[in-house]
C-alpha cells in the first residue's frame, strides 16, 4: 500500500480520535471543548496509535492476543507521549494519579483496556471499511489529498509550537510580578489588570485554549503561577 494511503488513514483516525475526545470532554465539562494539542479537528496520538496497531498487529488472528498486544502498544505510546511532552514543554497535559492502577499518572488500567478494545474494533470492523474507501480514490487524488492534509498539519504544528513556546515565559513572568498571597480571584484579576502587571494580557489565544481544553494541565516548574493563570482565565470568561 502506498505511503499516501497510510497518511490518509492517519488523518482519518486522528479526526475520529478528536471527535471521541471532544465529545467525551464536552459532556464532562458541560460546554464545547476543542480537545487536542493542535488547533484543527484532529488528535495525532490517535492517528499514530491506530496506524501502529494496523502496521504491527494487523496480522494477528487471535482476538485475545490482539487485545493484549494492542493494550500494551497503545499504553506505551500514551506513556511516551506524556513523557516527551513533559520534557519538551515542562508541562503535563493529563494526570491519572487519582485513578487506580496507574503508572506515574501517565497511563492507567481502565484506559489501557479501553484502547485495547478500540483496537479490536479497529482491526476487525473499522479499518477494512476505511481501507476499502481509500482504495476507491484514484491514485492522483489520493496523493493530492495527502499533500493538502500534510501541509495543513505542518502549518498547524508550526503555529502551535511557536505560540505555545511563550507558555513557560508567561508563567515565569507571573511568578516574578505577582508574588504574595491573594485571597480572592477578583483581587488577583484586579492585580493582573493593573498598570504594573501586563503579563495576563500577553497570554495568547493558543495558551488560553490549551488551558481551557486541558483542565489538568500542570507545569513542572511554575505550577503555582499556572494555577493563578487558570483562575484568571476562568474568571475572565464569566
Amino acid at each position: 500500500m502506498q505511503i499516501e494511503s497510510w497518511f490518509l488513514w492517519f488523518v482519518a483516525y486522528s479526526v475520529m480520535g478528536w471527535i471521541y475526545e471532544t465529545t467525551l470532554c464536552s459532556i464532562m465539562q458541560k460546554h464545547f471543548v476543542n480537545r487536542g494539542f493542535l488547533n484543527g479537528p484532529y488528535c495525532p496520538i490517535y492517528g499514530g496509535g491506530a496506524v501502529l496497531v494496523i502496521l504491527l498487529l494487523g496480522g494477528l488472528r487471535s482476538p485475545l492476543l490482539l487485545f493484549l498486544a494492542a493494550a500494551l502498544l497503545t499504553g506505551t505510546l500514551e506513556y511516551l507521549t506524556s513523557w516527551a511532552m513533559e520534557k519538551l514543554f515542562h508541562a503535563r497535559w493529563w494526570d491519572y494519579s487519582e485513578k487506580k492502577f496507574n503508572i506515574k499518572g501517565r497511563v492507567y488500567l481502565k484506559g489501557v483496556i479501553v484502547f485495547g478494545l478500540f483496537s479490536l474494533i479497529l482491526i476487525h470492523y473499522l479499518h477494512p471499511l476505511v481501507a476499502s474507501l481509500t482504495a476507491r480514490i484514484p491514485a492522483k487524488v489520493r496523493i493530492a489529498m495527502a499533500l493538502v492534509f500534510f501541509s495543513l498539519f505542518l502549518i498547524d504544528m508550526v503555529y502551535t509550537l511557536i505560540k505555545f513556546a511563550e507558555f513557560e515565559k508567561i508563567l515565569q513572568r507571573m511568578a516574578e510580578s505577582m508574588n504574595g498571597a491573594v485571597h480572592s480571584v477578583k483581587t488577583l484579576y484586579e492585580r493582573a489588570n493593573s498598570a504594573s502587571s501586563v503579563t495576563f494580557h500577553r497570554v495568547n489565544s493558543q495558551v488560553r485554549r490549551m488551558i481551557l481544553s486541558f483542565p489538568k494541565l500542570t507545569s513542572t516548574r511554575y505550577n503555582e503561577s499556572l494555577k493563578k493563570l487558570k483562575a484568571l482565565i476562568r474568571y475572565e470568561k464569566k
